[in-house]
């Protein structure tokens, strides 16, 4: 087994304070992922490092011996750290397509804070089709869109697919099978055009060659979900967006037939303006939504 820099880190916190719940407050990490880490150095080097003594631990000799060396190595980390940093500081204006927003935004706020301290992200939270705009008129850096048109100039990265549902009040009793005649004569609540889920809908409802009789539009995804479980009619909504309301039954997810396409979560960013603190936010966003199984490779939801 190697020894890694995290061990390092943790073994120098706990010489430090003599404490395995200070370093880990320290750190900012549990304490059995400190105590782990711990052993796990000891394993690798082939020998014990402190003396365990009640609550609290202290270096032994070969502890001692390897303190100042880790020390002078943590020293050369932070250096090069700085040295880094400086490539992740000053505004960023991201923007967020709103179902996406909701789930994913808050856990990426607090990993930006803490691992860009010095980066200072400006957030525009709306539709897809009102970020291209902004994108269009260089008002954003990044944004995160779901089934973007593309435009001259701007990459579009991949992230997964977005799965998407026709959902309804419970009271309404639809489902849990629904077709395009089914939902045909429903009043349906929409972003209005060109938005992803207005796109979305008349796809879906293109499959049985009709369209639907009634469209109420409405700006905000957030509001569509509330109108939904209001009764008010129904709606096509992410998934992820609305699995709390479906736990409590304010919602219930119906399955189309055919099944609805999942929507498609992109990365968008000027070729000319791709720096490194885009390709941190885009990393973020990639580990926190891996982490939450937000995306899906293929296939669509049934």
């Amino acid at each position: 087994m190697r020894m890694t820099l995290a061990q390092l880190e943790a073994f120098f916190w706990v010489a430090q304070l003599g404490s395995v719940q200070l370093a880990a407050r320290q750190l900012n990490l549990a304490q059995p992922t400190i105590s782990l880490r711990i052993r796990e150095l000891e394993h690798a080097l082939g020998r014990e490092l402190l003396d365990r003594r009640g609550r609290g631990v202290r270096p032994n000799d070969a502890g001692l011996n390897l303190v100042e060396r880790v020390a002078a190595i943590l020293r050369e980390v932070g250096k090069i750290r700085a040295q880094t940093m400086a490539d992740f500081t000053g505004p960023i204006r991201i923007g967020f397509a709103e179902g996406f927003a909701i789930v994913c935004l808050p856990p990426l706020m607090s990993a930006l804070r803490r691992d860009y301290p010095a980066l200072r992200p400006e957030y525009v939270v709306t539709t897809s089709s009102s970020l291209e705009r902004d994108m269009s008129a260089h008002r954003l850096d990044l944004a995160f869109l779901v089934n973007p048109v593309g435009q001259p100039g701007v990459r579009l990265q991949p992230l997964g697919g977005q799965p998407t549902v026709w959902t309804a009040a419970a009271a309404m009793d639809l489902g849990p099978r629904v077709r395009p005649a089914d939902l045909r004569s429903m009043p349906i609540i929409t972003n209005p055009p060109p938005s992803a889920m207005h796109r979305q809908i008349m796809a879906w409802f293109a499959t049985a060659g009709i369209e639907p009789s009634r469209l109420d539009m409405c700006s905000s995804v957030t509001m569509v979900a509330h109108l939904v479980a209001a009764g008010v009619g129904v709606g096509l909504l992410p998934l992820k967006m609305i699995e709390p309301q479906i736990a409590t039954r304010t919602l219930i997810a119906l399955h189309g037939t055919p099944a609805v396409e999942h929507g498609r979560v992109f990365a968008a960013f000027w070729e000319e303006g791709h720096t490194p603190a885009i390709e941190a936010v885009i990393h973020c966003t990639r580990t926190i939504l891996g982490g939450m199984d937000y995306l899906v490779t293929e296939g669509s939801v049934s």
